[in-house]
């Protein structure tokens, strides 16, 4: 487990109280070891900066940072997010402890999350909290933003085949909703908001993969304990009934992707694996991880793995599906590497 300042610890503890929506509760927060909120402790434990993301607290270190871009034009690149130094970095080449070629340090960043990629366009969607950021490759200024007016800590986001732009959330920043999703018809101008879908009694909201036929998955902690899997269809950004899967359960729920197969990848961050499902076979092939591990993105080229390990601040590179280490970049002094995406590359 990460190690935390009692600053921080008191912060995940108060999150914690937010969330559990104990009203009237004592102030002391001291869950025995069988409640649901001694299993949301462990994983929120793990949980950079929850007290400040709900209450939408802007927290830069102390150094000024300033964008700049000398990745190839083309090629794969690699984003990792610091949600501490509240910048993106981006990397070229095989992870071999490199510098970034570039870094995105925008003013609208507060507290950057999940990334991803749109393939055909290689545009970069930051998960921001209170809104989705959209970045042209080589570009360090927004072009678009998507926003929930019910106001979001967005985990990570993607784009389903029709045009929907998902959003799964954390929590509701200053106020009670716990994890949900968010949809919006994509377009200019931050497209057209659709809504905000609660998720089912759950702590917090995790991360999500949509995959081909445009099922969506996404995870949660649940009230108890335990982090579950669930699926729901969202056709033209109006999803419906959310289903859980049936006989998943994750220590502590992180970064989700498919692969080629369409086989469900899951980062367990208790147990420090990286899980391959068949569904609905609930029993994955896993490979450990080293670290801890939020973001994951797979480039489907060349079977490469990618994490953003928040422990020792670094992105590493495994082989697809043999775990292999390939190797690692450092993240900038002082960070908290979180989200990871890839852009494959090809030329437009």
């Amino acid at each position: 487990m990460r190690n935390i300042s009692s600053l921080q610890a008191l912060s995940v503890t108060a999150a914690l109280t937010l969330l559990s929506g104990c009203a009237g509760a004592s102030s002391t927060f001291a869950p025995d070891a069988a409640s649901p909120q001694s299993g949301a402790h462990r994983a929120m434990s793990r949980m950079p900066s929850a007290w400040d993301r709900l209450n939408g607290l802007r927290v830069r270190a102390g150094r000024h940072f300033t964008s700049f871009d000398a990745c190839p034009a083309t090629g794969p690149i690699v984003y990792a997010s610091d949600d501490n130094n509240n910048i993106v970095n981006i990397y070229a080449g095989k992870f071999a402890g490199q510098a970034p070629c570039g870094q995105i340090a925008s003013s609208a960043f507060n507290f950057p999350y999940g990334l991803y990629v749109k393939t055909d366009t290689h545009d970069l969607y930051v998960a921001n909290d209170g809104n989705v950021l959209v970045f042209h490759r080589g570009m360090t200024t927004a072009y678009n933003t998507y926003v929930d007016p019910s106001n979001q800590a967005v985990d990570n986001v993607e784009i389903t085949r029709d045009g929907t732009v998902i959003a799964c959330n954390f929590g509701q920043i200053g106020g009670s909703e716990r994890g949900s999703l968010s949809t919006w018809i994509a377009g200019s101008n931050g497209g057209t908001f659709v809504g905000n879908f609660p998720m089912s009694n759950d702590v917090f909201g995790g991360f999500l993969t949509v995959q081909k036929n445009g099922t969506v998955y996404f995870n949660d902690l649940d009230n108890s304990g335990v982090g579950l899997l669930w699926s729901v269809s969202c056709p033209a950004g109006a999803c419906g009934a959310q289903t859980q899967i049936a006989g998943v359960a994750l220590a502590a729920p992180a970064g989700l992707g498919s692969d080629d197969a369409e086989d469900l990848l899951a980062v367990d961050q208790g147990a420090n694996t990286a899980d391959t499902f068949e569904l609905p076979n609930p029993n994955p092939k896993t490979f450990p991880l080293t670290g801890i591990v939020y973001g994951m993105a797979l480039n489907r080229l060349d079977r490469h793995l990618f994490v953003a390990d928040a422990l020792n601040n670094d992105a590493a590179e495994y082989a697809y599906p043999s775990g292999a280490l390939i190797g690692t970049v450092p993240g900038t002094a002082g960070g908290n590497l979180i989200g990871i995406a890839i852009d494959p590359g090809h030329a437009r």
